[in-house]
């Protein structure tokens, strides 16, 4: 059950984190609902990073190393896709 726990705080993290990266970096071309996209996969590719010093011990998602890669990585994410779309463009 802390595995759904903690994946939902992910989800909620990459959820907020999205909005907060659209709401800073606000351009004409990038979208909210691709914002928080990003923001949720930045969070899961995060947590899973923060969480992977854990594997052999028990990984649980909830761990201090998990919110800190999620949260990192949901605003992190974002910012570079921007970054990356408006040099292409």
């Amino acid at each position: 059950m802390t595995f759904i726990t903690g994946f939902a705080v992910w989800l909620a993290i990459g959820i907020a984190g999205g909005i907060i990266a659209r709401t800073v970096y606000r351009e004409d071309s990038s979208l909210l609902l691709l914002a928080i996209v990003f923001g949720i996969f930045g969070a899961f590719i995060g947590g899973m990073l923060g969480t992977s010093a854990h594997v052999f011990h028990d990984p649980q998602p909830l761990r201090m190393g998990g919110l800190i890669g999620a949260t990192s990585g949901a605003l992190i994410f974002p910012f570079v896709y921007q970054f990356i779309g408006r040099n292409v463009v």
